[in-house]
């Protein structure tokens, strides 16, 4: 029944053969629209040493930025579903783009009020993209696919850290570290202008009248009152959690700790992000011929053992040994995102996706808003960054934990139907 619903719905698309309907130009817009995300995120952490040397504070503290940053990033997604209904995914991807743009050029200005407001406008964007995203893929993609779409799309977050991770700490040796955002700009301004062209198809569906806020709007509740919906939800939050604190300090721990330059760890945070971006597609595959829970499931298992492996880095270690360790933690603790959104819009309503995607988003971001915060106060108790790395393993397990339970209550679910 579902899934004729949601053929029926794409079937019904307005378009008929308009390029800009076609399931190629959809997948491959709404992968830019979330590599503008990646950079407007991943850039100030990946020369946070530079950064702090300048404003005169601990490399740590780009946690709590980081944390600011996904915190807006939670709030935005509240009306992130209501924003779509309105104005259509086209429309709010340009708001998002816009909201980059500026935030990004504040950042450059060495000052703390202006990477406050920088990271307030960045995180407020991050919390619009996914809800969109959601409801074009549904509409104008194949369902059989799903998986793998969803995966594709989420490669452009590594494809955009990639980027970040390979020009940035070149950018900041070489002309300052205020010039290391010009990327993330160039690739919001791109999305700004393609999102003008798909707009009039994209955006045929809105309704003007939608409501921004109120208990709907958000989703967060209507995920808690499923139960299903409610523990995979949670166990986003941990994957979440794991991500952006290794996306936040694998930098500042290779250079401080394992005695990298700054060039070698950023080229080691991009490789993070590659392994990621290539393996989304393949655990997607692999989640469309199976199910999305088990590939997740062994994901957990897999990024619970890198974790610890970290945990006995040193700089003895060979260049080698790192990078495998680095590429397996990129390839599982950073592939999860798109089996992740597939799965929750598999157990959600046709007609409710957007808004109940907005609502596991939330918690995801609520991940990110508590990982690298709570890094951050742990490494100033112990001061140690592999004991810290060490316990994102326990994270991993109270992820496979939620997920478990996801997978029973969606088990009697479909029984009892």
């Amino acid at each position: 029944m579902e899934r004729n619903s949601i053929d029926a719905a794409t079937a019904a698309s307005p378009a008929g053969n308009d390029p800009r309907a076609s399931a190629w130009v959809a997948v491959t817009l709404i992968t830019l629209v979330q590599a503008v995300s990646a950079c407007a995120n991943v850039t100030l952490p990946t020369v946070a040493p530079k950064i702090a040397q300048t404003l005169g504070v601990d490399a740590s503290w780009i946690g709590y930025q980081v944390s600011m940053l996904f915190g807006c990033a939670v709030l935005s997604a509240t009306f992130g579903g209501g924003l779509v209904s309105r104005l259509g995914p086209a429309r709010t991807a340009q708001v998002a783009a816009l909201l980059s743009i500026v935030g990004m050029a504040l950042a450059a200005v060495p000052l703390l009020a202006t990477m406050v407001v920088a990271t307030v406008l960045c995180g407020f964007a991050l919390g619009l993209v996914n809800p969109g995203a959601a409801q074009v893929i549904v509409r104008f993609t194949p369902p059989r696919h799903r998986n793998l779409i969803f995966s594709v799309k989420q490669s452009g977050v590594p494809a955009g850290g990639v980027v970040v991770g390979l020009t940035a700490p070149l950018i900041a040796v070489s002309l300052g570290w205020q010039w290391s955002v010009l990327p993330a700009i160039v690739v919001a301004f791109a999305v700004l202008l393609l999102m003008q062209w798909v707009h009039p198809v994209w955006d045929s569906e809105r309704n003007r009248e939608a409501k921004l806020f109120g208990a709907r709007s958000g989703g967060i509740g209507m995920v808690w009152a499923r139960p299903a919906l409610r523990w995979l939800a949670l166990s986003g939050f941990w994957f979440a959690f794991i991500q952006r604190s290794v996306l936040t300090f694998l930098v500042s721990y290779l250079y401080l700790v394992a005695g990298y330059s700054l060039v070698e760890a950023g080229a080691l945070l991009a490789l993070y992000q590659a392994a990621g971006a290539l393996a989304r597609p393949v655990w997607g595959i692999l989640a469309d011929r199976t199910s999305g829970p088990p590939v997740l499931t062994g994901l957990s298992l897999c990024t619970m053992f890198t974790c610890l492996a970290l945990f006995w880095l040193d700089a003895s270690w060979s260049p080698a040994l790192v990078t495998a360790i680095v590429a397996i933690l990129g390839a599982t603790s950073y592939g999860w995102n798109g089996v992740y959104h597939a799965e929750a819009t598999r157990i959600s309503p046709p007609r409710e996706i957007a808004t109940l995607t907005a609502g596991t988003s939330s918690f995801a971001y609520a991940g990110v808003l508590a990982g690298p915060a709570l890094f951050a106060i742990g490494y100033q108790l112990v001061g140690s960054y592999p004991a810290m790395f060490g316990s994102l393993a326990a994270a991993a397990a109270s992820g496979l934990g939620c997920l478990l339970l996801a997978i029973r209550h969606a088990r009697r679910t479909a029984v009892a139907a």
